[in-house]
């Protein structure tokens, strides 16, 4: 569920201009910390399995590059704030619903990775 609550962060972030104002000068341990005891409750841990799942969705699926240091993606995380950068240029990408896709993924099958957010589910083997 912690995956979830990142998800819910990052969809807080995009919709509230003063949170994101707020977070988004802050290290990784300060966003955690503010984080809690502003509802949202996530680890790191989480925050990097949702931030690799969207960034990886975004180059494979969306732009169809390759996963690698020549996506047009990492362009624009150079000189911006990452919370900036994962809102603006990552988590825009989505639309609420492709988000509560990735959300309900991870509450029903938390230890299994989802299927991409906008390619077709694969069938397993």
């Amino acid at each position: 569920m912690a995956e979830a609550e990142f998800v819910r962060f990052l969809e807080a972030a995009r919709s509230d201009p003063g949170l994101l104002a707020r977070y988004s000068p802050m290290d990784l341990p300060r966003v955690l910390f503010h984080a809690r005891n502003d509802g949202f409750a996530f680890t790191e841990d989480d925050a990097e399995r949702v931030i690799g799942r969207l960034e990886a969705d975004v180059v494979i699926h969306k732009d169809g590059e390759p996963f690698d240091g020549s996506s047009t993606l990492w362009r624009h995380m150079w000189g911006a704030r990452y919370l900036d950068y994962l809102v603006d240029h990552v988590v825009a990408r989505y639309s609420r619903e492709e988000l509560a896709v990735n959300e309900r993924s991870e509450r029903t099958n938390q230890h299994s990775k989802p299927a991409s957010l906008t390619g077709p589910p694969k069938e397993a083997p």
